[in-house]
Parts: structure tokens; C-alpha cells; sequence
């Protein structure tokens, strides 16, 4: 099988280039309507606190408002990769990145999340914050010192991260394990009651790394398959078939990572006790 070179370099992100993704990252103020004890923290202003870190803004994004009011306040998100991995494109196959949350109309806290960035798929698999760390900044009380100090936090678990996907990779399924695994990601987006998902479409192979039957090939290619939306459904209320549609939200693109990722945490504690009892 030929398989096409994957392009691993990335060019990080200016500040002019980040405005045109997201706008609200630049927004010099807060939305109207704020007390007098939320210190405003504007996030451009903090984007070379992490360069300085050692971390370079390479993707960004915001949501969408349905409200103009909101527009420019808006809740947003940075990923920044380290000037190591920068530096070193074909080194891994996976990196640990750090991922940034904010907003300027109160609907969000300063939050700095751990990530793994999947090269072969470009799957951000966001860790759970009782897994690893999930440092959220509160507008009241603001500092960039809290900021400095979230940044080193991250960055002080990324070991324990390397070896976690390194036990996921290391940890084979049986074909029966692995659609009870796509059934428990299908149970945290969709009411089964009323939705219909054969497992097996999420575990198509879409990418030749992933032929290895292991906990981090299933968990990769059910992460993907949900997010990017496009799998087969059926509606057993109306009996319509239909596709499932990408997840595009902040939100809701986070919450469905972290609460995939403690699920893949849990086989793997079951598979290595059950190895360590036999």
C-alpha cells in the first residue's frame, strides 16, 4: 500500500493571522453589562506570556453568537505548541499542546487545558481535568502571574500524558471491545433510545496506522468519526435515516473529548488489571 507523506510542519500563528480566525481574541474591552469587581482579561494582551513560555499560537477559533451584542466578546480558543516540537516536526507522532478558552462577555473563565494533537488526523484529544490538569483563571481576582503559573502546571503533567498514550497504544482490543467502545462514546452524545448507530461506523480505518487493533487506533478513529460527523443514523422515533453532524462547538467539542478520553482511561485500568490478576 502507498501511502501519501504527511505534511508535520506547522507554521505558528501571527497576531494579524489570529485576528482574521477570531476576532474576539483582539477585544480591547468587555461587553457592556459587567461588574466592577471583573477584571477584564483581554487574551491578545497574554499571547506573548505563552510565546515567552515557549508556546506559539498554531490554530484558533470562536464561536458562533446568535446575539450581535455578543459579537467580538465572544467565546474563543487558542491551541499553542512548544517551540521544541516546533522545531522538530518529524520528531513524533503525536504532541502535547496546550489549549486556551476564553471570553469577554462572561461566558467563559481564563481556562489553559493539556492536549494531544494526533498528527496522521489532526485529532485534538483534550485531556479530563481530574486526569491531568485543568487550570480555570476567574475574571475576578485576575493576574498574569495566575496565568504564568498555569502555563508551568500544564506543562509539568505533559510526561504523564506521553505516558498515557503510550499505555493506550500498547493495549490491544478484541473486535467485541472495541464496538463497546464506540457504544459508550455513541451514549455520550446521543439518546440511544431515540437514535440508532451500528459501532461499526465508527471504526472504519482511515489511515494505515490505524490496521493495529489497540485501545489508541479504536479510540482515535471513534474521536474522529464523532466529530467530524457524516456517520449513518437511524431516528427510531420517525424511522428516517440520516448522518450525523459534525461537532463544531467550543463547548461541546471539549466536553465530548474529555468525557471520551476518561471512558479510554477506564479500559485501559480494566486491560492492565486483568493482565496484572492473570
Amino acid at each position: 500500500m502507498s501511502v501519501n507523506p504527511i505534511n508535520k510542519r506547522v507554521k505558528p500563528l501571527s497576531n494579524e493571522e489570529l485576528f482574521n480566525i477570531a476576532p474576539s481574541i483582539f477585544s480591547e474591552n468587555p461587553i457592556e453589562g459587567v461588574s466592577d469587581k471583573y477584571a477584564f482579561v483581554p487574551t491578545y494582551k497574554l499571547l506573548d506570556t505563552f510565546r515567552d513560555s515557549g508556546f506559539y499560537p498554531i490554530k484558533a477559533g470562536e464561536s458562533k453568537v446568535r446575539d450581535e451584542a455578543n459579537d467580538g466578546y465572544q467565546k474563543h480558543i487558542i491551541q499553542f505548541r512548544s517551540l521544541e516540537n516546533l522545531l522538530r516536526p518529524n520528531a513524533k507522532d503525536e504532541y502535547e499542546d496546550i489549549v486556551l478558552t476564553n471570553s469577554h462577555n462572561r461566558t467563559s473563565s481564563f481556562i489553559v487545558d493539556l492536549a494531544v494533537f494526533r498528527i496522521v488526523c489532526s485529532n485534538m484529544l483534550v485531556v479530563p481535568s481530574k486526569s491531568f490538569v485543568h487550570t480555570s483563571i476567574v475574571h475576578v481576582g485576575f493576574t498574569e502571574q495566575k496565568v504564568k503559573n498555569a502555563i508551568k502546571e500544564v506543562t509539568s503533567y505533559m510526561p504523564k500524558i506521553k505516558e498515557e498514550v503510550a499505555k493506550f497504544k500498547s493495549i490491544y482490543l478484541t473486535s467485541a471491545e472495541e464496538q463497546m467502545l464506540a457504544n459508550a462514546a455513541i451514549d455520550i452524545r446521543f439518546d440511544t433510545n431515540t437514535h440508532y448507530i451500528e459501532a461499526d461506523e465508527l471504526l472504519k480505518v482511515n489511515y494505515e496506522e490505524d490496521y493495529v487493533p489497540t485501545l489508541w487506533s479504536a479510540y482515535n478513529r471513534i474521536q474522529e468519526a464523532m466529530i467530524r460527523g457524516g456517520v449513518k443514523m437511524k431516528n427510531l422515533v420517525t424511522g428516517k435515516n440520516f448522518t450525523s453532524k459534525a461537532i463544531n462547538g467550543i463547548d461541546a467539542t471539549i466536553k465530548f473529548n474529555k468525557e471520551l478520553f476518561e471512558i479510554v482511561q477506564n479500559v485501559a485500568l480494566l486491560k492492565t488489571n486483568y493482565k496484572s490478576v492473570a
